[in-house]
């Protein structure tokens, strides 16, 4: 009986022991492994391995497995025309990229587009998309 009752005992030391020596492993002071670490020193960006000949020049990023997105129920935008704008008037426009262009306008139309006529031609052009539009004498 006192066999067992010793072997028992030495059972749950041991078992005791194994299990506070392998949980949570604590170090007294900070170092590697205790998630606190000072460093000091510095880095010289001269010093960096020069880049791959495959890794020059553009980067070509594409977005894979994009999801489908849809709009529903929007509703609709309409642009009006700034109140300045008469048929008959002169006008000139500077476009998003930086040319200009003089017309007279013919005839006013929905969401921002108008009748234009220049140069002995008339078509139509989207005057939402102008950066500019003076009104000339």
């Amino acid at each position: 009986m006192r066999t067992k009752v010793a072997t028992i005992v030495l059972v749950a030391v041991a078992g005791l022991h194994y299990a506070q020596s392998t949980a949570g492993q604590v170090q007294p002071v900070p170092g590697p492994g205790t998630g606190i670490v000072n460093v000091q020193g510095e880095v010289d960006v001269r010093r960096l391995p020069p880049i791959e000949v495959a890794q020059r020049g553009d980067w070509r990023v594409s977005l894979a497995s994009a999801a489908d997105v849809r709009v529903v129920n929007a509703p609709a935008v309409a642009l009006t025309l700034p109140p300045f704008l008469r048929a008959g008037g002169r006008y000139e426009v500077t476009w998003p990229g930086g040319e200009r262009e003089t017309f007279t306008l013919a005839q006013p139309g929905p969401s921002g587009w108008v009748r234009a006529a220049s140069e002995g031609r008339e078509r139509w052009l989207n005057l939402s998309t102008a950066r500019t539009i003076q009104q000339l004498p």
